[in-house]
């Protein structure tokens, strides 16, 4: 079975990506998630060489970048693990100050 693909994307401002998801409303084929303010994430069933074409073509058009390309959640699971390993290396750090 083959996993939902998601691009997340990253945009200057709020402006920018409500013109991006107005453009991707014109379009079928996937769905979109406003994560925050600036971030926008669209969803695949399947991966498709077009779609994603589209939708990296309109991030571009409207002064967004793709911030990540890969199987829903693997965004999350990477940030997860970078913030885990960060906040490791910090408590280390603590610990030989203390002594």
């Amino acid at each position: 079975m083959a996993k939902v693909w998601e691009i997340r994307g990253l945009f200057g401002n709020e402006y920018a990506m409500e013109q991006a998801i107005e453009e991707l409303k014109k379009h079928q084929g996937f769905e979109y998630a406003v994560l925050d303010r600036r971030n926008l994430s669209v969803r695949f069933p399947t991966r498709s060489v077009s779609t994603e074409a589209i939708v990296k073509r309109t991030f571009e058009i409207y002064h967004g970048f793709v911030e990540s390309e890969a199987p829903l959640g693997e965004f999350d699971r990477r940030k997860k693990a970078e913030r885990e390993k960060k906040v490791k290396r910090d408590e280390e750090k603590r610990r030989k100050r203390a002594h």
